[in-house]
């Protein structure tokens, strides 16, 4: 029998519904694996960013106490650092993703370096394009009506369906989830295209 303890994380208060979603992710992993069973469960809400957490601590070091394995339902629930993850590796906790159950640990690694890398080419072009169209004369910042920034969220929340059919085909990257639903025809709330930051901003609003 393998055993398995569960660690789930939101960033905010805000993302408390993301909690639900993690806990039917790992739910599902567990039922599709024969003899699987979940130990322990360890849940917080911190950001990614920060290596040093209370409940995550207490899910490694029960990890390397028992032998079982410490499962995610995303990667980046565990950390967005490449380093952290890289750290990990050089332990003897294994480590499972149930959006990618048939990776290794080495390639989880590998998966986390494109990510990163992701972020960083994402980050660089918002950078630039906030730049062109300051210089424009475009106010930026300026905040949104309340009551559009809830229709946002609600027409989030109606695409997960959507969001969580291509991460069972395993599309999980920003630019493949936008490209799958520019193919598919399936318009943003303000009827636009899809783009990798578009993508991020609704994802971050139902997790």
């Amino acid at each position: 029998m393998t055993q398995y303890i569960a660690y789930i994380r939101t960033s905010t208060n805000a993302q408390i519904n993301g909690l639900g979603a993690q806990e039917k992710a790992i739910k599902d992993f567990i039922s599709s694996q024969s003899g699987a069973e979940i130990i322990s469960t360890y849940v917080e809400q911190v950001s990614g960013a920060k290596n040093n957490r209370a409940e995550l601590n207490k899910a490694l070091k029960e990890a390397k106490k028992t032998g079982a394995t410490l499962l995610v339902s995303k990667l980046d629930r565990l950390s967005r650092r490449v380093s952290f993850i890289a750290n990990l590796m050089e332990t003897n906790i294994n480590l499972a993703v149930c959006s990618m159950p048939s990776a290794t640990t080495f390639q989880l690694h590998l998966f986390a370096c494109l990510a990163e890398e992701e972020r960083r080419w994402i980050s660089s072009r918002t950078k630039a394009a906030l730049a062109v169209r300051k210089e424009q004369g475009v106010k930026l910042g300026s905040p949104l009506n309340p009551l559009r920034a809830q229709e946002r969220v609600d027409f989030a929340a109606s695409l997960k369906p959507k969001f969580d059919e291509l991460q069972k085909q395993g599309i999980t990257s920003l630019y493949a989830i936008s490209k799958s639903l520019n193919a598919d025809g399936i318009p943003t709330h303000s009827g636009g295209k899809w783009y990798p930051t578009t993508v991020k901003n609704y994802l971050e609003a139902i997790l």
